[in-house]
């Protein structure tokens, strides 16, 4: 349970509008945000901003981390799959690591690196059918 802390009557600023607002009433009178919305939004702006310009960077580092560590897996357990892998960790590297989005850049990978292969399945399969037709038509039966 968070605990809120007391404010005096000298008064808080809407985050909204930026009116005045008493601490004293319910909602802001000029665009009704309630007063637990005015009191959250009415701490410290250098310890938010800092918080938030460290949480972006670490989200970042983590996507940055996590790419390469993909890629670096990838290369020496499964070098063959290196091609659906490395263009996927790129694409998440930039939506994950660049632009932080970290949920996007978990969406391109698992679609590249999972959905992609599943689709060119097929492909794959025939030439495992033509291979298995040869064998069958081996004149050396």
């Amino acid at each position: 349970m968070r605990s809120v802390r007391p404010m005096t009557d000298a008064g808080l600023t809407c985050p909204l509008c930026g009116t005045a607002v008493p601490a004293s009433a319910s909602a802001c009178r000029g665009c009704h945000l309630p007063i637990a919305d005015v009191r959250r939004h009415a701490g410290d702006d250098s310890k938010r901003r800092t918080r938030s310009w460290t949480s972006a960077l670490g989200v970042r580092l983590v996507g940055v981390a996590l790419y390469a560590g993909a890629v670096a897996w990838c290369a020496r357990q499964l070098p063959a799959a290196l091609p659906f892998v490395v263009p996927a960790a790129a694409a998440g590297l930039v939506a994950h690591g660049v632009k932080g989005r970290p949920w996007l850049g978990l969406l391109a990978f698992a679609v590249l690196v999972v959905a992609l292969p599943f689709m060119l399945a097929p492909a794959l399969g025939a030439g495992a059918f033509s291979d298995l037709a040869g064998w069958f038509d081996d004149p050396q039966w």
